[in-house]
């Protein structure tokens, strides 16, 4: 074998060598694309479902805070009826006393 015929073999190993070195690189490079790719997808479900929960929690929040809500007005509505009831049946009571004190009032 002549050196010209060795430094052919050399140049044509190079170059495959530099293909393969470019096609490793390539599918690197492609590789990281999916990770990064698949990355964003699983935090980008992550965050779907961390926002379900939070909704579901503030939906459930407000639930809550509603019905505690309807309960203290209806025993606000229930105390106000009973204050009002008593006050009907110690108007004429009331009534009487009052008379009472400005007769005697007057008397004097």
């Amino acid at each position: 074998m002549g050196k010209a015929e060795i430094l052919q073999k050399i140049k044509i190993a190079e170059e495959q060598v530099r293909a393969m070195i470019k096609q490793a690189e390539e599918k690197r490079k492609a590789l990281q694309a999916e990770g990064k790719r698949m990355t964003i997808e699983v935090v980008d479900a992550a965050d779907a479902e961390l926002k379900k929960q939070i909704d579901r929690r503030i939906a459930d929040a407000k639930n809550d805070i509603g019905a505690k809500k309807k309960a203290i007005l209806a025993e606000g509505v229930r105390k106000a009826d009973a204050l009002e009831s008593r006050a009907r049946a110690n108007s004429s009571s009331v009534r009487a006393l009052v008379l009472t004190e400005f007769e005697g009032t007057a008397d004097a």
